[in-house]
């Protein structure tokens, strides 16, 4: 093509006939729409190539192996072991023999509980304005010493339960002894062992409280720890 439209493009540069040239002319135009129609091709083909992915084959499907499970082995029970039959023994017949008492054996002599040491001295009977929550032993200034026994009565309407406290009376603060869960109409309230605190006066009271949580006038009694 390039050589064609070479020299159709000499010819009409020389031709002096207007035909011969307008003849030049078209070869020209002709060669011309060829080579461009060529390299139009050449160039789609090219670009084909870098665009379109070379078409990869799909790999071939590999069959999974299919996993073997192993069975546990089947426990194989022990051989039974026969059991001895137990030959009964013949045990000799106790002779009965008279109860004798070996005077060399001490008889054990049982501990004696201890009990609560008696008031040194009773005091003056306490001022208590409840009949239901009272102390009637000891009494007010009473003298005591050790394990002290609370005589009186613990019974108010709905009962809960009943303390016993004790203060210094410089410190003002009551200090909690222990508490009871069971009603005493009159009789033993409790015992406080006086030993607890160094010898001196000291205000004891007994508190008996109901099911509100309320209580009424703690009764109060003065006592000198000896």
């Amino acid at each position: 093509f390039l050589r064609v439209m070479w020299l159709a493009r000499k010819d009409r540069t020389r031709s002096i006939f207007t035909l011969e040239r307008e003849n030049a002319s078209v070869r020209l135009t002709r060669a011309f729409a060829g080579f461009m129609i060529v390299l139009a091709g050449m160039l789609g083909v090219y670009y084909l190539g870098l665009v379109t992915p070379a078409i990869v084959p799909p790999p071939p499907n590999t069959p999974t192996p299919t996993p073997i499970l192993a069975l546990p082995p089947t426990p194989t029970p022990p051989p039974l072991l026969l059991t001895p039959t137990q030959t009964p023994t013949s045990l000799p017949t106790p002779t009965p023999v008279d109860a004798l008492i070996d005077n060399n054996i001490a008889t054990p002599t049982p501990l004696a509980a201890p009990t609560a040491n008696p008031v040194v001295s009773g005091g003056s009977p306490p001022s208590c304005p409840n009949s239901a929550a009272r102390i009637t032993q000891p009494g007010n200034n009473a003298q005591v010493a050790g394990v002290v026994q609370i005589m009186g009565a613990a019974a108010v309407d709905d009962f809960q339960y009943y303390k016993f406290e004790f203060r210094d009376p410089g410190s003002g603060e009551w200090v909690f002894i222990s508490r009871f869960d069971n009603m005493v109409p009159s009789g033993v309230l409790g015992a406080w062992n006086s030993d607890t605190v160094p010898p001196g006066n000291y205000d004891f009271r007994l508190v008996v409280v109901d099911n509100t949580g309320n209580f009424p006038e703690p009764c109060v009694v003065r006592l000198v720890v000896q």
